[in-house]
């Protein structure tokens, strides 16, 4: 290997170790994640001022819009009283509310195809419901977080209608078309480990989460000093959750009005500032500094990773290996494995571009049928959830729920397991390559 990749990799390992130790070192995350950028920045492997974009990428402002139009939201009374709806419905029963707002989650991840997204119109809810039945929201944001992120896309409805065809698309463009992907095969494939995936969340994550914040929580702006803030007018208490509302709604239809998910997020968060719903310093204390570092860290570690070849160098043993096999599960479980363990290392979406035509091409030297592995490919680019790296929902579950990297891997490991080996065992016997 080149000094590039073991460069690249020793910055990689002291950005995780750092999120691990960060409460021994007695440091924060974002200290962690501001060296890790700033090794990157004079490292060489990618120039500066691709370090420098990842501060106005598309997804940091579609993270800093929707903290801010949802600390609108939390400004009014209307969380509050959401929250006392679901305390009644639910008969004062925690599991209850939980799955609520995880179906919630659900329904919106196939309609959004954003977990950050999902993630960001959901917390705020479920934490206020948190503070209703005197439970941490630590207990809450990795189960919300889990669903956001592996169910997205599940339902053949949004997002979700059109993913045969991009897979077909790509068939094509690599001269692969002795199969096709059918409209409901993705549904048919990972529906049942959704149905895992929510039941998990629901019963047994809670078990695992910390019962108290292991860092401290920032993401709230309804409060000042520690003090509950007296009212907002009622002119401007209906346009906060208004404006939560229409910014839902538009991002929910967002592939049909052609907006870029961050304009409307970035939209919503100027009209709550523009009309008054939050001052100009409650719109500031409402950014998330340390979920946007973590996040620029994310990107640009990931994006050195890619520039210096290691995910080529990756990719290129795993066809090799794969070449020999003729066992679909054999070829399904290192189609899952690898670019899972990969996709924690950087951007899942990356990843997923990175292995697709390793997979398709493979598939067409074995003569096999794409479409399981093609499948277990989203899917294990959407097992994102053992480090800040896999995904921009995960700093944002993070900073939300006081989490730490050690906490991720606590929540984490089991969860991955039983998501790699029911993937794998349902997909390929439903669809089999060979």
């Amino acid at each position: 290997m080149s000094t590039q990749v073991y460069l690249c990799l020793a910055i990689f390992a002291f950005m995780i170790l750092g999120y691990m130790f960060s409460g021994k070192l007695k440091t924060t995350l974002g200290v962690i994640a501001l060296i890790a950028i700033m090794l990157v920045s004079f490292s060489g492997i990618i120039p500066a001022s691709q370090v420098l974009a990842n501060f106005a990428s598309k997804n940091v402002l579609l993270i800093t819009g929707m903290f801010i139009t949802a600390a609108g939201l939390n400004r009014t009374q209307a969380v509050h009283k959401i929250s006392a709806m679901v305390y009644h419905i639910s008969k004062g029963n925690f599991t209850a509310m939980l799955a609520g707002y995880l179906l919630v989650a659900f329904a919106l991840s196939s309609m959004i195809p954003s977990p950050m997204v999902v993630f960001g119109i959901v917390s705020p809810l479920i934490a206020a419901s948190c503070e209703d039945f005197g439970v941490s929201p630590s207990k809450v944001m990795f189960p919300l977080a889990l669903v956001a992120v592996a169910c997205c896309g599940v339902l053949p409805v949004g997002s979700g209608a059109t993913y045969y065809a991009q897979e077909n698309g790509y068939l094509e463009s690599y001269g692969y078309t002795a199969y096709q992907m059918e409209f409901f095969d993705c549904f048919i494939a990972r529906f049942p480990v959704t149905i895992l995936v929510i039941l998990y969340a629901i019963f047994i994550a809670p078990k695992s989460c910390p019962a108290q914040p292991t860092t401290a929580i920032t993401v709230s702006a309804a409060k000042k000093g520690g003090k509950e803030q007296p009212p907002l007018d009622p002119v401007r208490e209906v346009l906060g959750y208004s404006i939560f509302i229409v910014t839902t709604l538009a991002l929910i239809l967002q592939s049909h009005i052609g907006i870029e998910n961050w304009q409307i997020a970035m939209t919503g968060a100027t009209l709550v500032v523009a009309t008054g719903v939050l001052k100009p310093k409650e719109a500031i204390n409402a950014m998330p500094v340390r979920v946007v570092l973590m996040l620029v860290a994310a990107l640009s570690v990931g994006g050195a990773m890619l520039e210096c070849g290691l995910g080529d160098m990756i990719g290129d043993a795993i066809a090799g290996i794969l070449g020999e096999s003729r066992n679909s599960y054999i070829l399904g479980g290192i189609v899952f494995v690898v670019p899972f363990i990969l996709t924690q290392f950087m951007q899942n979406q990356s990843v997923i571009a990175i292995f697709k035509p390793i997979v398709i091409l493979t598939c067409a030297s074995l003569e096999c049928d794409p479409v399981g592995p093609l499948i277990l490919l989203q899917a294990a680019g959407l097992t994102a959830f053992m480090t800040p790296s896999a995904t921009g929902t995960i700093p944002m579950m993070m900073d939300a729920g006081g989490y730490d990297q050690m906490d991720l891997l606590k929540m984490g490991w089991l969860p991955s397991i039983l998501i790699c080996i029911v993937s794998v065992g349902y997909v390929m016997t439903v669809f089999p390559a060979f």
